[in-house]
């Protein structure tokens, strides 16, 4: 077998740049990588351990620091009401409370009652309306009657309440207080479709004064009593509306949150003075439809 003849490619050579001595270009592709908020919390978290380990100052003011935020936030949360609990138990809050009698004294009864009075009532009722929190309500604001309140848990049945009271005027608070418990003027009825609070006040008594009269005046001295989860209901126009408690807090007197509550909820809010016979603050119990 012969073998066939086959002529060979020439060699191309490939022209080759100098390189200049000592430098050397090295070109590597770039992913450009789009930056994320784990990328930044990782970078941030990196470089505070590393501060931590290499600065000596940075290991003490840094805890300390941390310390002190948490501190303050703890104090923030926990002094007003110890120091509430502290003022009650020393007595803080009863320069004007009546001494506790008991049996067959005989004082006036506004010797044991709460009274915050109608200018009080005039100016809550002025700075909850400029709120702007209650909606217009015409069919509870036009409702002159009266409906009834009753707390199981309190053993207080079908207590009366009067609607829409003036309570800025002297002459209509006195009067509607004495044989009854009081509506809010303006606030919310259970009657409309309006969301609005319903607010129901009356007084407290101190001393022994409604366990031994069962007075009607003062059948919130019991209030504070309630506990959440308590019913509620409301007899009115022969139907019956049941609430549930939902939080219970103790307020300073001009605390609007008390008329107006928040806006658009349905809810039901009763206060009286606190502590029993002491005008300074106010127990609130606030309920929501069942």
């Amino acid at each position: 077998m012969t073998l066939k003849t086959y002529k060979k490619a020439p060699i191309k050579l490939q022209e080759r740049r100098a390189i200049k001595p000592g430098y050397m270009k090295v070109e590597t592709p770039v992913t450009k990588n789009r930056l994320t908020l784990w990328d930044m919390i990782s970078g941030a978290k990196h470089d505070f351990l590393t501060l931590l380990q290499t600065s000596t100052i940075a290991r003490i003011l840094i805890p300390l620091i941390l310390i002190s935020i948490g501190t303050y936030i703890l104090y923030g949360q926990l002094y007003p009401e110890v120091k509430q609990r502290a003022r009650e138990a020393a007595g803080y809050y009863d320069p004007t409370r009546t001494e506790l009698v008991m049996g067959d004294s005989i004082q006036p009864k506004e010797t044991y009652l709460s009274n915050p009075g109608p200018e009080y009532f005039k100016k809550l009722t002025e700075d909850a309306m400029s709120a702007n929190v209650l909606q217009e309500d015409p069919v509870s604001k036009d409702y002159r009657g009266r409906f009834t309140l009753t707390v199981p848990s309190l053993d207080l049945h079908d207590m009366q309440v009067q609607a829409n009271v003036e309570s800025g005027v002297e002459e209509v608070y006195n009067t509607a207080l004495k044989t009854a418990l009081a509506h809010f003027e303006g606030t919310g009825l259970p009657i409309s479709d309006v969301n609005n609070n319903i607010v129901i006040y009356g007084h407290s008594a101190g001393g022994d004064y409604y366990s031994r009269t069962n007075d009607t005046a003062a059948a919130f001295t019991k209030l504070s009593d309630i506990k959440i989860g308590d019913e509620i209901s409301i007899n009115m126009e022969g139907k019956e509306y049941n609430y549930r408690v939902v939080k219970t807090k103790i307020v300073k007197p001009d605390d609007i949150s008390i008329v107006t509550g928040t806006k658009g909820k349905d809810t039901l809010t009763l206060f009286t003075c606190h502590r029993p016979g002491n005008n300074t603050h106010r127990f609130v119990a606030v309920a929501r439809p069942v």
